[in-house]
């Protein structure tokens, strides 16, 4: 540090006493700015810093002390006895300490991600420094704040289990999703987020499970076509245009969450209900009255209509099984889903058995248009 800025130091220092105590945050500011003029001084420069800061921390209000913090943070030799003084006040100064403070201790940093509190969690989340195992910490946490945090910080190195949890938990949080999305171009890890990508990133999930297919095919497999009862509880809802009443048959048939499902059928792009109808082998021609007579926005647009049912038609069934499998996270072993692909299918007499259960769920809002259980 040029002797001029320490001997400022040490007239500013030598007046601390004497000025009054609103002029103290100014001081403090004003001292700090001195002191990371530089990012390395002697040992009596830092001594002096020290504790001239310890006299006026105090009376330091919150806006100086994250000024101040955002100084420090960058200074390597900053005095460990006033970081640990900003820490202990709380608040956005000691997380933004956390945030970026190099001389926070390995060990401090695992036990704050492993149940520090969710605002010191979120902070560390955010480190351009992050290891492994601090991110393996953080994304097993419950909260939202702190996985965002993580999935936004493109420095944090998650591997691929990270992202396959992070991607679970990003189905039905927009800004999780997007913030992954983000990272880099998709890969299969990612296909739970069908639903939140934009066209491009839909087209390279598609063609990465479509190469996916072809590397693990043996025979393509057709599936097994949805029955005649299913198919028609479907056209009927959906062509009724109340949406909340088709997404409920659409889950039912699904077997998966009713919010999933509405997400689905608000898909404006028609991308999704495509690749839903391609998984449950509905028919093209109700596939298509259904677009035609539900869905103005791509009935409306050529193009998008051509889109949906190009899907329709070329779309291996395993490759839409999968997707879909992905967005309404049914499980791989046993995809409820695809029950009815299995050799036996129900007889007449199991029908409304199975079926019954969204029969009356909808049957408040749809009428008696069909037979009920």
């Amino acid at each position: 540090m040029p002797t001029d800025i320490y001997a400022r130091l040490r007239d500013l220092a030598a007046s601390a006493e004497a000025k009054p105590a609103e002029m103290r945050p100014v001081l403090l500011r004003v001292t700090t700015d001195l002191f990371a003029l530089h990012t390395v001084h002697t040992a009596e420069e830092i001594r002096l810093y020290e504790e001239m800061a310890g006299k006026l921390i105090d009376d330091a209000d919150e806006a100086t002390l994250l000024a101040v913090a955002r100084k420090l943070a960058h200074c390597a030799d900053a005095p460990t006895a006033i970081l640990k003084r900003i820490q202990a006040r709380g608040g956005e100064p000691a997380r933004e300490l956390l945030l970026q403070d190099p001389q926070i201790d390995r060990g401090e940093l695992r036990r704050i991600a492993f149940n520090g509190a969710c605002d010191q969690a979120s902070s560390v989340a955010g480190r351009r420094d992050l290891d492994r195992e601090i991110v393996r910490i953080l994304t097993a946490r419950p909260e939202r704040e702190v996985a965002r945090a993580v999935a936004e910080n493109r420095a944090a190195p998650l591997g691929v289990e990270d992202v396959k949890a992070l991607a679970g938990r990003g189905r039905d949080d927009p800004i999780l999703a997007r913030a992954l999305l983000d990272r880099g171009e998709p890969s299969l890890d990612v296909l739970p987020l069908y639903l939140s990508a934009d066209r491009r990133e839909r087209s390279r999930l598609l063609a990465l499970a479509l190469e996916a297919n072809i590397l693990r095919a043996g025979r393509p497999g057709a599936g097994v076509a949805l029955d005649e009862q299913s198919a028609e509880r479907i056209e009927i809802a959906a062509t009724r245009r109340k949406r909340a009443s088709f997404a409920l048959v659409l889950a039912d048939v699904l077997k998966c969450d009713p919010v999933i499902a509405r997400r689905i059928v608000d898909d404006e792009s028609g991308d999704a209900l495509a690749l839903t109808f391609r998984a449950i082998n509905l028919p093209e021609a109700a596939a298509a009255r259904i677009f035609l007579i539900a869905f103005p926005k791509v009935a409306l647009s050529a193009e998008a209509f051509d889109h949906a049912m190009r899907l329709i038609r070329t779309v291996p069934w395993r490759v839409a099984r999968r997707i879909v499998e992905a967005m309404i996270d049914a499980p791989r072993s046993e995809p409820a889903l695809f029950a009815r692909a299995h050799a036996r299918q129900p007889s007449a007499e199991e029908l409304p058995t199975k079926v019954g259960q969204g029969e009356r769920r909808d049957s408040t809002q749809d009428g008696g248009g069909q037979q009920r259980a």
